[in-house]
């Protein structure tokens, strides 16, 4: 977690600032903004082509640092 805010602090409008972004770990996590989609999808934005296991469906999953149209930042709360 102090890791997350100190990226945070560093880089503002990011994956790891959204309201929306749920971490697995520091570097990657899901976008819950987006709706559920097929495995192979939702891990596509980390540039892996040929997992040797397939994930299952859910939110698409970005790197942190990730910067996309819809964020929207985490003090607002979600709802």
């Amino acid at each position: 977690m102090r890791e997350r805010k100190a990226f945070v602090a560093a880089h503002s409008q990011c994956c790891a600032a959204c309201r929306w972004w749920e971490p697995y770990n520091s570097v990657v996590g899901d976008c819950t903004r987006t709706a559920p989609v097929a495995g192979l999808d939702r891990i596509s934005m980390l540039g892996i082509t040929s997992p040797s296991l397939t994930p299952p469906s859910g939110h698409i999953m970005t790197r942190r640092d990730h910067l996309c149209g819809d964020f929207t930042d985490a003090k607002e709360g979600k709802g």
